[in-house]
């Protein structure tokens, strides 16, 4: 799933935003976005970047019911606190939000997006297409590029 233009005026809003769009497609529990948030504030997931900041927020896996990334591009940045600190804080552009019912998993997907979003002008490309549609087209490209690399 990739939403564009998410008008947010903060993570929480953002998260809760994205995270009904997993509740109505049934890939996550109603506890989900509480989770996420919670987790959020003891293990934040912001991520400096060098072209803009990204998020990966997530939760433990009993709040999910089916694997699934929904990505957006916010219409203006939100704070996010950075990943490994405390009060750190990154004006967040876009937040890749996991849901990952494998514990495995969530590693390889954290690592898989924090490896894509240092891709050199990924994240612009991202920021920049017009539609929903294309966005899903620059990731789904990005994403089948690094697997041959």
């Amino acid at each position: 799933m990739v939403l564009f233009g998410l008008e947010a005026s903060d993570k929480a809003e953002g998260v809760r935003s994205l995270a009904a769009l997993f509740v109505e497609k049934e890939y996550v529990k109603d506890t989900y976005a509480d989770a996420v948030l919670q987790r959020e504030e003891v293990f934040p997931t912001g991520l400096r970047m060098v072209d803009l900041h990204v998020a990966i927020p997530h939760c433990n896996v009993e709040h999910c019911i089916k694997a699934g990334i929904a990505v957006s591009v916010l219409s203006s940045p939100v704070k996010f606190v950075e990943m490994a600190t405390n009060n750190q804080v990154v004006d967040t552009e876009i937040v890749f939000l996991l849901a990952i019912p494998e514990p495995k998993q969530q590693v390889f997907w954290l690592s898989r997006l924090a490896t894509l979003s240092q891709t050199p002008g990924f994240l612009a490309r991202l920021k920049n297409v017009p539609s929903s549609e294309e966005g899903y087209s620059v990731i789904f490209q990005a994403m089948r590029k690094e697997g041959r690399d």
